[in-house]
């Protein structure tokens, strides 16, 4: 206790002990020092810095990142739509929806609890950039908190103050901060679960692990990668109370409430969309690559110096943590590490979910392994310093942008109050959610798989539906194709592509208009959309509007009459 107590004010902060009824037969537990003014302030110093950063160029650009934002924009609108219309048959208003907006994927494909959050956020503030990224914010801030908390409770304010601001400033977290995709909603979730796990296995009260089940839910419920928490609970459950663990009443409460919140959504994805989502899970790869891919991402994503003192933090743990500790966290390294390495589709931008751990070894290294005052001093400064160049770095931070797609439906929603609008380019979920926030009334309908269709991404299918300009015609026919909007981009993959822009230039259509698309986020680069208008539209003669799916067993078919409402001027 002597020891403890006369560190000096950056590493003092592991005082006196007490007893951790969840940690049978391991070291009992350093009792956290009081909640004061000095934690208050770091604490709102972190929040701050990091929220300042996170909203430098919020209004810039649209929704492009890796075609995936456009969707989930796309979809937290579908849900503000739904709470607002409250509609007594959800399932066929959502067919509906989707026919008029078929833009969607985040139904059933991902897990809804973001675009829950998000369409509240529309619903407050309208259905515009700024709500979605201001929505991805609160996760942010969120995330920050609970790591914040969770390293004030294994080493102490300071080193607390130093990894949050690490975390939430690194260029691979900043760039999702900025972006509307669900990497930040589901690591905050995750956080805020590890949070109340490591806090239970530490000191045992049950209310924590009843919070973990909670959250825990969320994170499985904002995204798929959520899944590395149960290994991750398996072994240091496993680590902190042997097999019997496991069949403590409390522990056995909160596995219920999380089948109990899970399950219904993960039933309804095995029956209807499990083919689409094993694509993803059993995508082939190397048999050597694979466990190569993320231990490659890790130093790009992390940066080679934080790597460097996370190694040497673990290397040195023996001298500086307690073993219960250090096993926790080399836990959450290989339960991350195997989980991803297992699923088959892979991408550099998960290892997000690897990076909180490593940032905890490198700041117990700094603020806990020295004990010399020089040395601590010095280690201060190393902090301050990598902190220093962290928010340099942050604050010249750009993420990829595109601009330029809103102007097209206010071209043409000026020509008309309500049409069929067929659209033909690169990130089509974009242009339909201007299509939709600039029509309040939702007096317009998009095509977007008139021509060919996709199973979610090329990977996993295609298909093409007209092959002729007389075919082409026809649909414009059944469907009362009023405007079309193309891209003039020379590559197309399919050759329907090819004749639409052939017909466009007959006397029977009328350019209306070109719009420039800015920005480094689209391909081919700066690619222009061009405006037609069907000079021989007339409603649609068809009965039915059929939208191939290739994602489950059965295409979307609505009659017209339900849809009339919609697309006839009054």
């Amino acid at each position: 206790m002597n020891e403890v107590e006369g560190q000096t004010q950056l590493a003092s902060d592991v005082p006196t002990l007490s007893v951790a009824p969840a940690m049978q037969g391991l070291r009992s537990v350093p009792e956290r020092r009081g909640w004061d003014n000095r934690t208050t302030a770091l604490l709102s110093c972190v929040l701050l810095l990091s929220t300042v950063t996170i909203l430098k160029g919020v209004r810039l650009g649209e929704f492009s990142y890796n075609v995936d934002e456009t969707q989930h924009a796309m979809t937290g609108l579908y849900v503000a739509d739904l709470v607002r219309d409250h509609p007594a048959h959800p399932v066929a208003y959502t067919y509906r929806y989707y026919a008029q907006y078929p833009a969607l994927s985040g139904v059933v494909h991902w897990p809804p609890l973001f675009y829950c959050v998000e369409g509240l956020f529309f619903l407050i503030l309208g259905p515009t950039v700024v709500a979605a990224r201001l929505a991805i914010l609160f996760f942010a801030i969120l995330g920050s908190v609970f790591w914040f908390l969770l390293v004030r409770e294994l080493l102490n304010d300071w080193a607390a103050a130093v990894s949050a601001i690490w975390l939430a400033l690194l260029p691979t977290v900043l760039l999702f901060e900025k972006t509307v995709m669900l990497e930040i909603p589901s690591l905050a979730c995750c956080l805020a679960a590890s949070y109340f796990w490591v806090s239970y296995l530490l000191k045992g009260k049950k209310s924590q692990v009843y919070w973990f089940a909670l959250f825990a839910s969320a994170a499985l419920l904002t995204k798929q990668n959520g899944i590395y928490l149960i290994p991750f609970c398996a072994m240091t459950g496993l680590f902190c109370g042997g097999w019997k663990f496991f069949v403590r009443k409390e522990v056995l409460y909160a596995v219920a409430i999380c089948l109990v919140l899970i399950t219904p959504y993960y039933a309804v994805v095995y029956a209807i969309h499990w083919k689409t989502i094993a694509m993803d899970l059993n995508e082939k790869t190397d048999a050597i690559e694979r466990w190569f891919f993320y231990l490659k991402a890790l130093p790009q994503q992390l940066g080679w110096g934080l790597l460097g003192l996370g190694v040497l933090g673990i290397v040195t743990s023996r001298r500086w943590a307690r073993p219960e500790v250090v096993a926790i966290m080399l836990s959450w390294i290989v339960a991350c590490y195997v989980t991803l390495t297992l699923i088959g589709h892979k991408e550099a931008r998960y290892v997000i979910y690897w990076l909180p751990p490593f940032l905890y070894f490198a700041c117990g290294l700094l603020f806990s392994f020295f004990r010399a005052p020089v040395l601590k001093r010095t280690a201060a400064v190393a902090a301050t310093m990598v902190v220093a160049t962290t928010l340099a770095s942050a604050w010249a931070f750009h993420r990829p942008y595109v601009a330029g797609y809103a102007e097209v439906p206010k071209k043409i929603q000026e020509q008309s109050k309500s049409a069929v609008v067929l659209f033909d380019g690169p990130l089509a979920g974009n242009f339909i959610f201007f299509m939709r926030a600039e029509d309040p009334a939702r007096r317009f309908l998009v095509l977007r798989k008139a021509l060919y269709a996709y199973n979610i991404k090329k990977e996993g299918g295609s298909e093409e539906l007209v092959h002729s300009a007389r075919e082409i015609e026809d649909m414009f026919r059944e469907d009362g194709v009023h405007f079309i909007v193309v891209s003039d981009e020379s590559k197309l993959n399919f050759e329907s592509q090819k004749i639409l822009r052939e017909i466009l230039k007959s006397p029977g259509y009328k350019e209306l208009g070109r719009f420039p698309i800015s920005g480094d986020d689209v391909y081919p680069a700066h690619p222009t959309l061009v405006l037609y208008e069907n000079l021989k539209w007339a409603p649609p003669a068809g009965k039915f509007l059929r939208i191939r799916m290739l994602t489950m067993g059965r295409d979307i078919v609505i009659p017209w009459e339900e849809l009339k409402p919609y697309i006839q001027a009054k």
